[in-house]
């Protein structure tokens, strides 16, 4: 009894030093002790100096820099690059912005575009216009910019895996296995063609989110909701991760929330300070709806079967192929366009495996706050693949771009949580027994007593191979780059397009088919900027024989086409059927090709019947 009495007293004492660590902005009431799934914030690994942490954080941004900006300007600017672009230019020239619907504000005789379509705001816009002003319109400006944004989400998934589990070589290993991931090396080079801003954003709301659990000030809800507000303005699809993110911890607290009911009522605050942060961060996106209405008209027009035919009420096929995408992400093969389809399947076992060990500990073992962390991202993961299963476009994979630091997070703590030994202190998150981060407990033992060396080895061996197969991967990926210079509408045949057509500024310009007008506009600094007749219906629509007439009359109009094998709006017979009656033909005045010498972009000139010396078969 007495042993057990001075234990007690003990725990009692630890309490109250901790305590005194406890940031003021903690809710009295028990609010943010109510939250068990996350662990002891500051339970770092006393041995590993900040120089050390900083220098080999630095040393993996540099790796993924050098990987990142290695050729850069391949492959071609992508359609979906450079129509983000494209207003960022005009706003530096000081020209009239193309916006979406006509849609922004006008300021100082500017008009501001709100959005660049109806679920995906214009944030890549704004951001580009100073790489713009320093690199001028080129490939690399935009790049650059992606590139960058690449750095803040790994050193965000350095501190988020970090304050998760508490030791700095789980947050170093996840960002290790984020800098050599193929998906994130090239999505990120291109970061505008799959809206990576909104994987920072996800990140930076959950940093924010788990500092107020941990006993942060309202401040850091107030920050959380605000990231939630300006990630949904980003992509609408950041709803998955809003949604996941709180089902995950909803999921994981469930238990112990129903025991404390009355304590939910001291985050009224919360809420309070919630509602206007989240409005701020979406402002754009709620004003452009006053002015358009777009979004609402796109998400009901497409909430059936989507823009391009998805069928959203066909549950368990969509899921299914939202699997299989997420296990190419993680593979990397999807990146065919690069020049060669390259597969890693470790990364799949390795996740598949981690996620096996995980549950099957936790299953085995009692309950502890450290299974319900390394559960944490799995969970979101989950739920984001559940979620996507409905699309008012496509079942694209680039959606999953939302998710990118998510499985390096999972595969990291993941492993953390297989190579501990018996639990060790009190591992709940928040409360009066938050540290600082940076600052061990006195209380606290190296991690390694308890930790077996053989769960241990096997664990970095682990991450050590999927670094090493991964890093392959980008290697192999940029030699097949450097060969085939970008695949169909990745091509960089569209940059000799462009300069060819910057030698032809006098001629009206017409692009007969997608993918074509924007790169143009933006390679050419606006020189020349072709105008779309084509029509974004699948059938041609009525008002495409007045749209073409006023230039069929110019002999000089000059038509921008996709090779036959490429088209994606074939608008071909019926301008035929325009020009024919007129007595004339068209002349192929310049054709552009892959590096292979597979045709891929060409020009056309309308001539008098019986002139034309390179006609089209």
């Amino acid at each position: 009894m007495m042993v057990v009495k001075r234990r007690r007293g003990e725990e009692a004492q630890r309490g109250k030093r901790a305590g005194k660590h406890t940031p003021s902005g903690a809710p009295k009431g028990g609010g943010s002790r109510g939250a068990h799934f996350t662990p002891h914030a500051s339970r770092l690994t006393p041995h590993a100096s900040r120089f050390t942490e900083f220098f080999l954080l630095s040393a993996i941004i540099l790796l993924y820099l050098s990987l990142s900006f290695y050729q850069l300007d391949l492959p071609g600017l992508h359609y979906d690059e450079a129509f983000e672009a494209v207003p960022a230019l005009q706003l530096w020239q000081g020209q009239a912005v193309t916006a979406f619907r006509n849609s922004g504000l006008t300021i100082g005789g500017h008009l501001l575009p709100l959005m660049t379509q109806d679920y995906i705001g214009a944030l890549n816009t704004y951001a580009a216009i100073p790489f713009i002003a320093l690199l001028g319109p080129t490939p690399a400006a935009l790049r650059s910019m992606s590139i960058l944004l690449g750095v803040v989400t790994l050193s965000l998934t350095y501190l988020l895996a970090r304050q998760l589990s508490g030791q700095r070589w789980v947050g170093l290993s996840a960002a290790l296995l984020l800098a050599v991931e193929p998906t994130f090396i090239f999505w990120n080079r291109q970061g505008i063609f799959v809206t990576a801003v909104t994987a920072a954003i996800g990140l930076a709301a959950t940093l924010c989110w788990l500092r107020r659990i941990q006993g942060g000030s309202v401040r850091w809800t107030a920050a959380g909701a605000f990231f939630f507000g300006l990630g949904l303005y980003a992509k609408l699809l950041f709803l998955w991760l809003i949604a996941a993110l709180i089902g995950a911890v909803i999921l994981l607290n469930l238990s112990q929330w129903l025991k404390r009911l009355p304590e939910a009522l001291h985050w009224k605050t919360d809420f309070a300070v919630a509602i206007p942060a989240f409005l701020a961060g979406c402002w754009p996106l709620l004003v452009y709806n006053l002015q358009t209405r777009g979004t609402f008209l796109n998400i009901s027009q497409n909430a059936a079967t989507s823009y391009y035919g998805v069928n959203n009420l066909a549950v368990g096929p969509n899921l299914l192929e939202r699997l299989r995408q997420f296990g190419v992400v993680l593979d990397g093969s999807h990146l065919w366009y690069l020049g060669q389809v390259i597969s890693n399947p470790l990364p799949v076992y390795g996740f598949g495996l981690v996620l096996i060990g995980v549950v099957l500990k936790g299953y085995f073992k009692p309950p502890a706050a450290s299974f319900r962390i390394a559960l944490f991202p799995f969970l979101v993961i989950s739920l984001v693949i559940l979620a996507s299963i409905g699309t008012v476009s496509a079942l694209w994979i680039t959606h999953f771009a939302v998710l990118m630091p998510w499985p390096a997070l999972a595969i990291a703590i993941g492993g953390w949580f297989l190579s501990q030994g018996p639990e060790v202190g009190d591992w709940r998150l928040g409360g009066k027994t938050a540290i600082k981060p940076g600052h061990a407990p006195r209380t606290t033992h190296h991690v390694s007593r308890f930790t077996p060396h053989a769960s241990r080895l096997t664990l970095l061996a682990g991450l050590g191979l999927l670094v090493i197969t991964n890093f392959s991967s980008v290697i192999r990926y940029h030699g097949a780059l450097a060969e085939s210079g970008g695949l169909s509408s990745h091509s960089d045949a569209i940059y000799d397009l462009s300069h060819w057509l910057d030698g032809h500024v006098a001629s009206p310009v017409i692009a007969m088919d997608w993918g074509l007008a924007a790169p143009v506009t933006y390679l050419t600094g606006g020189r020349v900027t072709p105008t779309e007749v084509f029509g974004y219906l699948w059938e041609s629509d009525a008002e495409l024989t007045p749209r073409l007439q006023r230039f069929i009359a110019e002999p000089a109009t000059l038509y921008l086409w996709r090779a036959p094998d490429e088209i994606i709006f074939d608008r071909s017979p019926q301008f035929k059927a325009l020009y024919r009656p007129l007595n004339l033909e068209e002349t192929i005045e310049a054709a552009f090709y892959e590096r292979s010498g597979r045709p891929i972009l060409g020009v056309t000139r309308l001539v008098p019947q019986g002139t034309a010396t390179n006609a089209p078969k």
